[in-house]
Parts: C-alpha cells; sequence; structure tokens
C-alpha cells in the first residue's frame, strides 16, 4: 500500500483504540465511542477498498488490457448502509456517531496527504 493509506489506517487505529478507551473508563458516552467506533471500521473497510480498486484500475489502464472495471460504489455504498441498519437496529450504538465515523477515514486523507506532500514522502 501507498504511505497515504498506510497513514490514514494507523490514525484511524489509534483514534478507534482511543474511543475503546473512551468506552470503557467512560459509562455515559458509552454509545457514541461505540456507534463511532463502528462507523470507523466502516469507513477504513471502504477506504482500503476504494484504494485497491483504483490500483486494479490504474493497472488496467497501464497495461493497455480492455478489462471491464468498476468503482465498487455499490459495494462501498451497500457496506455502508449495513452498519448504518446495525446500529438504528441495535440500541447500543449511536446513529450520529456511527454515520459520522464512515466518512472520518476519507477526510483523514486529506491531513493525511499534505502532511505526506511537505515531508516528500508522496
Amino acid at each position: 500500500m501507498t504511505p497515504m493509506i498506510n497513514t490514514v489506517t494507523r490514525v484511524t487505529l489509534v483514534l478507534m483504540a482511543g474511543l475503546l478507551m473512551g468506552w470503557a473508563l467512560h459509562h455515559e458516552t458509552r454509545d457514541f465511542t461505540l456507534g463511532m467506533t463502528l462507523g470507523l471500521v466502516a469507513g477504513l473497510v471502504n477506504f482500503r477498498y476504494l484504494a485497491v480498486k483504483v490500483r486494479r484500475v490504474t493497472q488496467s489502464i497501464a497495461s493497455n488490457e480492455g478489462n471491464a472495471f468498476s468503482l465498487g460504489f455499490v459495494t462501498r455504498i451497500s457496506f455502508a448502509i449495513l452498519v448504518t441498519m446495525f446500529a438504528v437496529k441495535i440500541e447500543h450504538f449511536s446513529l450520529v456517531a456511527t454515520v459520522a465515523g464512515v466518512f472520518i477515514p476519507q477526510l483523514l486523507a486529506i491531513p493525511a496527504g499534505i502532511y505526506l506532500s511537505v515531508k516528500n514522502k508522496l
């Protein structure tokens, strides 16, 4: 994987570890921290899946193969809907935190890209 994907993965895992510590130590915010952790897991899976699909499309174009390709948008949106429905069905998860957590790894790519471009690692 690229350095940006590894950086976003590390930051997301650190966030999830902090949220799980918050879940264990702060009982009043358990639904929020658990929902955000669930959303982060889904967002990280979607982020890494998108990276794999972009890499496959790039290799297909670079090798001049006429393979049919898709970006996997349906798969990613289905996974996000599945996680959201899980949060709705089980009342221990905050729906708002879950939906927000789905988008956080994609948003973390912006500061990670800026940081890595400043460090000349991209």
